[in-house]
C-alpha cells in the first residue's frame, strides 16, 4: 500500500501528444492530476573545463489505475484517450490545474502558447524522460518525469 508523504501535494495538468496520421493533425489531450511532488532545480556538468548550468523540473505522480503504457493508450480509440493518461517524450506539464484547451491549427491556442503562457512559476515543462517505478520492493510506486 503506497503511502505518499505530504509534501507530495501538487496539481498538474498532462497534456499528452497524439498524431492523428490519417486527418493529418495533431490532438492534445488534457488530464488533471493531484497529489503530486514537484521541483524546479538547476542541474550541472562538466565539459572541457565548463560547467554548463541548466534549469530541470521533476515530477513524481503516484501510481494511478488511470495510467497507460504510451503503446497501449496509442491504441485507444479518441474517446478512451480523455479517460487514460500516459506519459510521453513531448508531453507537456504544467504545475497546477489549467483549462488551456490546445489546437495547433489557432494561434493563441498552440503548444508553444501554452507553454509561453505558463513559463513563469509554477511553471510548466516538457517532458524528456519518463521511469515507471512499480512493482516488487518498490515504497510509493510512482512515475518518475523529467523535463525542461
Amino acid at each position: 500500500m503506497n503511502h505518499y508523504p505530504k509534501w507530495w501535494n501538487t496539481t498538474i495538468t498532462l497534456y499528452n501528444k497524439f498524431t492523428d496520421n490519417e486527418l493529418k493533425k495533431v490532438v492534445w489531450y488534457r488530464h488533471v492530476i493531484d497529489g503530486c511532488f514537484y521541483k524546479h532545480d538547476k542541474e550541472s556538468i562538466m565539459f572541457s573545463n565548463t560547467k554548463l548550468v541548466s534549469d530541470v523540473s521533476v515530477c513524481r505522480i503516484p501510481v494511478s489505475d488511470k495510467f497507460k503504457g504510451r503503446r497501449e493508450w496509442l491504441k485507444l480509440s479518441d474517446d478512451e484517450r480523455y479517460s487514460f493518461f500516459t506519459f510521453g517524450t513531448g508531453d507537456i506539464i504544467v504545475v497546477d490545474e489549467v483549462d488551456f484547451e490546445i489546437d495547433e491549427r489557432i494561434k493563441g491556442r498552440r503548444s508553444s502558447d501554452l507553454i509561453q503562457e505558463y513559463a513563469e512559476w509554477p511553471g510548466c515543462f516538457i517532458i524528456e524522460t519518463v521511469n515507471v517505478n512499480v512493482g516488487g520492493g518498490r515504497g510509493n510506486e510512482h512515475y518518475h518525469i523529467r523535463g525542461k
